[in-house]
């Protein structure tokens, strides 16, 4: 029996097929899915088992997704040989056959965007079943994607139609250029562009992914059905042709640069693919580039086709000339309005006062320092009324608004993204707004046009992407990166700049390559820079010193902790960093800062003590020094430091460093602090199910406060912390949708989707329902009434004033606040009590009469009744407690260690573990009260000791005087869901109620969520349920390829800042190096020394003190419990294959590297098992040692035994 199965094709190639159709029925009822019904698949279940041995059937993808099961079951019982067909011109959306009006394709689009949307139509819920999404495009064809089911079986053949297998043509001349760096709706948009013009010839600029391997199948096969030729795209830079009178005009009077005579020649690599060929182009060739393309954006009579740009120049190219410029020709020509994303407001108020000073006016920044709404309005209203030509934002506050609010009616000409390398490398860390900003950007070119939202604007502006330090090409290829995550246009203009700086020294003092003493090292350090800055001071020079955090320049400058014994003249040392240590006003701050940077810019001080924060794009253009304290990033950050020496012209300067072994370990650190853990993602992933469970569909809002406490950090304090959901969210939708080539889930962590709760107070409530805002409230629930509550083990009685109603506040804002930002909204909406002078009252004719709360819906895990929770987390942290002092007393001991002893707890798995030894000690005791804590570096790992005997005691606290822990205590469900009061009187209490529910979560006793709050909520969307619960569940092994691509670039540029301090000697061999770097080779491969290597005896050098020894076990069934839960099959794979049990688990190696890494290890026999993150360096140095590694999920077993007995 076989059956084939038609993928995405239309109804004049289904009516050509030679088979025999499944069943018989009409090509327009296969098609349909709107009229899918009870009866089709009845009919298509008994075809399918109606089929004979010699039958050979077809049927549609569309009808194979109603009676999915029953042919996976025949595949299984009855040997069935199943074969998808793809249609393979298109890559996973493929072209709608039945009619959508506008007003259905509005409601099946809010299946998928929208949270609330339980009035669903079967047409609608018909069309969810089949397909997982849904795309208008411009010339109004509607395209559909299915779920690719066929990703979830090895049993299923998936073959495409068309031949995708064409000889590309040598031309040096392009054709139609199309980029596969493309998300797969944005590549149906040049699909149907091609299908217009018909060219002869395409040019295939390849890109890197899944989607993009499949729009370049996509494409080659379009090219063949349509007797197109196809060649690879080419593109060199070209010598700069004669400029443009009217630039240099806006250079001399407009924007008076000083000095100015004409525009400066800046070098660039010709084709830096190829070879390192510098060619000089004039900036006036790139400002004319930038206005060709905003010009042919605004060219509606030509399709508005235009390319964005990504600029590459070495700090000092006046990259900002080559923005402001095109930006006054666009306003002045167009009066439109460019937008300029920058990272650090100092740079954004610099460059502003720069042009006012040069009396250019038209100039404004908007946000955070903007405190008064006063002063917001004033900058939004000169925006609208066409008084502001440069606007310069941080991502965070763009994405706060929508862009109406800040533009008005005003046409965005052109959006630049400086210091565009932070889009992938802040993304992935700190500022994970960075990472969405591309979304953003993509929703505004590409708004959905919709039947609700007709009038809805689609901005046609170029991007421009300005950095100075991108790696172009390679493994870490972050231009390719930056371009995808920004969805640059397909084709973009790159210029990559030379990377060499001749006017830049190299002085280096490797001073111990021997990790030393911390006492040691801090004083060594501190009389390296005493000398360093005296030396500087005498020579009269101006130095910047970058520390590796803001409380190092601190201490510096304060002459404490490491810094005591410094000896250096303060009156000629300022200190800049973007974080406030002294805790004063923001206003003081900042006046501080800026305070110290004219300072530093008028030669009042010879030297800065800062971070990375003061350099990016500050204006000093005649600094002698930068002195690292100790590097802080990699490479690419380090060049970019280092850039800001000598920059005016005929200057010379130099890079210090005096290196010690312990100088990486600051890097180490901050890695550590950002970096996203295995572990962590599958808590995500699994708490997000429980909530997808709990509420019984697909779309739906998450509060980030109920998964912060899977990132370590203080209880109170959770903006780090949802900074990281953010992160860990991207990484989960990006990872799991590239590997299943379909939206599998969908997140968006800047969401305006907020339902609040109030009470109306039932004196008022005619009053409230008749106002204006009547169609935003909707009944909820009765208010409590003379309600028994137990407080202290007291009955109370508690009533409401009225009933409890939703707000939509989406509603209201968009109707009533668009002048102010969502969160501005919010924050006056619940802060009514507030005396601040820009005070906004909200609703002011009802809201006196409406009482705000907040919904809380408790679910318990494992049947558990609510009311009993208290009493096993209880006995639990006593068990805890016990534990601890048993096992440590007043001893120190690590995370791992810790993790492993509650691992011997029953009913605790290693991931459970894990989560609470890496939590507890944060949340319940923030302040250290009982716990103390030192840094081993030796080892590279904090330590911890019980310092009193009372932390049973602080661990229980929360959980014994929480109001919500309490209320639980009277429900018998294991569902618990409840209105609570935001008004109240004491902070402590809403703390000891956030804490309590993070403790309760961490044990794995509830999932919870709290809405209707100010804080702001999560939008998930989960097209594909089935896919999550198999991967929460254990049945498909997930690892996230982001979180493997992190530690394994990381570990990478461990190895290649080292290399470049100890290795290179010369500036020229050190240029010479960054130069590859940058240009994307291999410089761990390409310098590697021919120094023979040691071989390490792991047997003799593992610590056995600290390593976890197995010597008390002798199955693997045996250490299940030690083990994360996705490492339970590899256990029983060892144990299948008689791999004799490991010797150590947790395995602390003196001198290694890598020790956070090794999941087992057999040191007698040289043999480590690594996690799935190492990286191939990593592999390859132990080779080099003398050591066998692997990864856990690549074990070659029959090697491994071979080696072991």
């Amino acid at each position: 029996m076989k059956l084939d199965i038609y993928k995405g094709f239309d109804k004049e190639f289904l009516l050509k097929i030679d088979k025999e159709p499944l069943v018989s029925l009409e090509i327009s009822q296969r098609l349909n899915v709107l009229k899918y019904d009870k009866k089709i698949r009845k009919t298509l279940q008994l075809g399918l088992l109606s089929m004979e041995e010699d039958d050979h059937n077809w049927i549609t993808y569309e009808e194979y997704s109603l009676i999915r099961t029953q042919v996976e079951s025949m595949i299984d019982d009855d040997e069935l040989e199943v074969t998808i067909i793809k249609n393979n011109l298109y890559p996973e959306y493929y072209p709608i056959h039945f009619e959508i009006n506008d007003e259905l394709y509005e409601s099946i689009l809010s299946l998928y965007e929208e949270e609330n949307n339980e009035d669903i139509t079967i047409e609608c819920k018909n069309f969810e079943n089949i397909y997982s999404g849904i795309y208008l495009s411009p010339t109004k064809r509607i395209y559909g994607a299915f779920y690719n089911y066929e990703n979830d079986s090895t049993k299923i053949s998936v073959q495409d139609f068309y031949s995708s297998n064409i000889q590309p043509i040598n031309s040096k001349e392009n054709g139609f250029v199309i980029s596969s760096n493309r998300d797969a709706k944005s590549y149906i948009d040049i699909l149907e562009q091609l299908k217009i013009e018909k060219p002869k010839i395409v040019s295939l600029a390849k890109a890197k992914g899944q989607i993009s391997r499949l729009i370049e199948k996509s494409i080659k096969a379009f090219c063949i059905y349509n007797n197109i030729q196809l060649t690879y795209y080419h593109e060199e830079l070209v010598v700069s042709k004669e400029l443009n009178n009217e630039l240099i005009d806006i250079a001399k009077n407009d924007i008076k640069i000083p000095n100015f005579e004409k525009f400066r020649d800046i070098p660039f690599y010709r084709d830096p693919d190829i070879n390192k060929e510098i060619v000089n182009i004039s900036q006036g060739k790139i400002i004319s580039d930038i206005i060709k393309q905003a010009e042919n954006a605004y060219d509606d009579e030509t399709g508005n086709h235009y390319r964005d740009i990504f600029i590459t120049a070495s700090t000092g190219a006046g990259k900002s000339v080559m923005f402001q410029i095109p930006a006054v020709y666009l306003a002045k020509k167009y009066n439109k309005l460019t937008i300029i994303i920058e990272p650090v407001k100092a740079l954004m108020q610099d460059q502003k006062e720069q042009l006012i000073s040069r009396g250019y006016n038209r100039v404004e920044t908007f946000n955070s320092d903007l405190i008064t709404q006063v002063e917001k309005e004033r900058v939004l209203n000169r925006v609208k009324n066409g008084e502001v030509d440069l606007l310069y934002m941080s991502p965070e506050t763009l994405l706060a608004y929508s862009i109406d609010t800040i533009i008005g009616d005003r046409e965005i000409g052109l959006m630049i993204i400086d210091e565009a390398h932070i889009v992938t490398t802040w993304g992935f860390g700190f500022r994970p707004d960075y990472w969405y900003l591309g979304t953003y950007i993509n929703r505004l070119r590409h708004q959905i046009q919709t039947y609700k939202h007709k009038k809805q604007k689609i901005h046609h502006f170029p991007l421009c992407a300005f950095t100075a330090t991108a790696i172009n090409g390679g493994v870490d290829d972050s231009v390719s990166e930056t371009i995808i995550s920004l969805y640059m246009t397909s084709n973009p203009i790159k210029y990559i700049g030379k990377i060499k700086r001749e006017d830049i020294d190299f002085k280096i003092n490797v001073k111990s390559i021997e990790k030393l003493s911390t006492p040691e090292y801090e004083n060594k350090k501190a009389d390296d820079l005493s000398c360093f800055l005296n030396d500087s001071f005498r020579k009269n020079e101006k130095s910047i010193v970058y520390f590796p955090y803001a409380t190092h320049a601190k201490n510096a400058y304060n002459k404490t902790k490491a810094f005591s014994n410094l000896i250096v003249d303060n009156s000629k040392i300022g200190q800049y960093t973007g974080r406030n240590t002294e805790e004063v006003s923001t206003d003081l701050f900042n006046k501080s800062k800026q305070e110290v940077f004219e300072k530093f810019r008028n030669n009042q001080i010879n030297a800065v003590y800062a971070t990375k924060a003061f350099g990016m794009g500050i204006d000093v253009n005649d600094i002698n020094n930068v002195y690292h304290y100790a590097v802080s990033g990699n490479l690419s950050d380090y060049i970019q430091e280092i850039g800001r020496v000598a920059r005016k012209k005929g200057m010379n300067g130099v890079a210090y460093l005096d290196y010690y072994s312990n100088d990486m370990m600051f890097m180490q650190r901050l890695f550590g602090m950002s970096q996203i853990k295995q572990w962590q993602i599958m808590k995500v992933l699994s708490g997000i199910y429980d909530i997808y469970k709990s509420k019984n569909r697909r779309n739906f809002l998450i509060s980030p406060q109920a998964f912060t406490y899977i990132f370590q950090g203080k209880a109170i304090d959770d903006n780090k912390n949802i900074n990281k959901l953010k992160t860990c969210l991207m990484m989960l939708e990006r990872d799991i949708n590239d590997k299943n080539t379909f939206d599998v889930i969908i997140t968006r962590p800047q969401s305006v989707f907020t339902k609040a709760f109030v009470v109306i107070d039932s004196k008022h409530r005619n009053e409230v329902l008749t106002s204006k805002y009547e169609k935003y409230f909707e009944y909820e629930a009765k208010g409590r009434s003379n309600m028994h509550e137990q407080v202290y083990k007291k009955d109370i009685t508690v009533s409401d004033v009225g009933d409890i109603y939703s707000l939509d506040l989406k509603g209201i804002w968009e109707d009533f606040y668009q002048n102010l930002s969502f969160p501005q909204f919010k924050y006056w909406y619940f802060n009514t009590q507030s005396r601040s002078e820009d005070k906004v009252e909200i609703m002011p004719e009802v809201r006196g009469f409406v009482f705000p709360r907040q919904r809380i819906i408790i679910k318990s895990h494992r049947g558990i009744k609510i009311s009993e929770i208290r009493n096993f987390i209880i006995q639990d942290m006593e068990n805890i407690n016990n534990k601890l002092y048993e096992e440590f007393g007043n001893k120190y001991f690590t995370i791992e260690e810790f993790s492993n002893l509650l691992a011997t707890f029953e009913n605790i798995g290693k991931t459970k573990a894990n989560l609470i030894a890496n939590s507890l000690f944060d949340i319940v005791d923030p302040n250290r009260k009982c716990i103390k804590y030192r840094r081993d570096d030796s080892k590279g790992v904090t330590e911890y000791c019980l310092k009193t005997g009372i932390f049973g005691e602080i661990m229980k606290s929360p959980i014994n005087k929480s109001s919500i822990i309490r209320k639980m205590l009277s429900c018998d469900e294991e569902l618990y869901s409840s209105y609570i009061n935001m008004d109240t009187s004491s902070s402590g209490a809403t703390d000891l109620n956030t804490i309590a529910l993070k403790l309760l979560s961490i044990f794995d006793y509830i999932t919870y969520e709290i809405t209707g709050g100010e804080e702001p909520e999560i939008f998930i969307r989960l097209n594909d349920p089935e896919k999550i619960k198999k991967i929460v569940q254990g049945s498909v092994r997930y690892t996230n390829d982001y979180v493997t691509k992190a530690k394994q670039k990381h570990e990478r540029d461990v190895e290649i800042l080292k290399k470049f301090f100890l290795d290179l000697k010369t500036k020229e061999e050190r240029w010479n190096y960054v130069e590859d770097y940058f240009l994307g080779e291999n410089v761990l491969e390409k310098y590697n020394s021919s120094d023979e290597y040691e071989i390490l005896d792991l047997q003799s050098t593992v610590d056995i003190e600290t390593s976890f020894s197995l010597v008390n076990y002798t199955k693997w069934k045996d250490i299940k419990m030690f083990m994360e839960e996705s490492y339970i099959p590899i256990l029983k794979e060892l144990s299948k294959n008689n791999i004799p049990l490991a010797e150590y688990l947790s395995t602390i190696v003196k001198g290694f590297k890598w020790n956070n890494d090794i999941i087992m290890s057999w040191p007698s026999k040289n043999t480590i098992i690594f996690s799935q993150d190492v990286s191939d360096e990593v592999i390859n140095e132990c080779d080099k040692l003398g050591i066998k590694s692997y990864r856990i999920y690549e074990i070659e077993y029959a090697d491994l035994k071979e080696r072991l007995l």
